[in-house]
């Protein structure tokens, strides 16, 4: 029992609002860190580092990436993905166990106290899913009544979701394509200006730094931040399929025993799959 209050408790302040500061996911920016780390000291060893700097070359990889983008996905769904990967960055430490005793707990105290008390726990919570079914339950809304908005509200947020990892993926896509684009128009003027040996560097120089950035671009950035937040999609659409059960069966006034074991099964089933 004292464990199962400890993780309700654990639960609780990673979602009450205005308790701490969101953890930084420090994975992430280490790993963020790291691979630009990389790249400049490859940049340093044995040569001039500004020989890899071109504005021109930046210019035409990140504007023709974000432009190619924007063909693609229109402008909300480019706004929902940057704002989804700035999100990324201070993600709450939630595990499904956590969840599981933060509801099997709340059943319990809703058999003894009354289902009033969901009204407090929902103006606590910093989940808006959570806080949403909260506030159908304790409105008494019937369980198919509150399974039917809360699924809905499951398919909304997951199609953003994944539309964000897609917008992503695209961008990771493009980058390299731009920075042949720019390959290309330096070999051109390249070819173009070989009477002049002085303006054959800077030519070379744009066809190969602009392959580098788009390269770097797709495989340091765009792809890894696509992959994370496919991860983190598939954790919160896990995540709501617990908080759905367990709201159901809150909203049923179920045994408390009956749920835990069902919702365990939830974290067996996945750790089996």
């Amino acid at each position: 029992m004292e464990e199962l209050s400890s993780s309700r408790n654990r639960f609780s302040r990673a979602n009450h609002i205005g308790d701490n500061p969101p953890a930084v996911n420090t994975s992430l920016i280490v790993g963020l860190v790291i691979s630009v780390g990389l790249v400049m000291v490859g940049a340093l060893f044995g040569g001039n580092p500004l020989t890899f700097v071109s504005a021109e070359g930046l210019l035409l990889v990140l504007g023709g990436t974000f432009a190619s983008t924007l063909i693609q996905f229109s402008t909300r769904d480019i706004g929902n993905a940057m704002r989804a990967a700035r999100a990324v960055l201070f993600l709450p430490p939630e595990e499904p166990t956590d969840r599981i005793s933060y509801l099997v707990d709340l059943s319990r105290r809703v058999k003894d106290q009354g289902v009033l008390i969901l009204e407090h726990e929902a103006v606590r919570t910093a989940d808006p899913f959570l806080r949403l079914g909260l506030d159908l339950t304790v409105d008494g809304q019937a369980p198919d009544e509150i399974a039917r908005i809360l699924q809905r509200e499951m398919r909304t947020s997951n199609d953003q979701a994944w539309r964000s990892v897609h917008v992503w993926e695209t961008m990771g896509n493009f980058a390299p394509a731009m920075g042949l684009i720019g390959t290309l128009i330096g070999l051109i003027h390249m070819l173009g200006a070989l009477q002049d040996a002085s303006a054959v560097g800077p030519a070379m120089s744009l066809a190969l730094v602009a392959t580098l950035y788009g390269s770097v671009a797709a495989n340091l950035f765009f792809f890894p931040m696509s992959g994370k937040l496919r991860v983190v999609a598939q954790e919160r659409e896990f995540s709501k399929d617990i908080t759905l059960e367990g709201l159901l069966s809150i909203a049923r006034l179920e045994n408390p025993l009956m749920l835990e074991q069902r919702l365990q099964s939830f974290v067996t089933k996945t750790a089996n799959s």
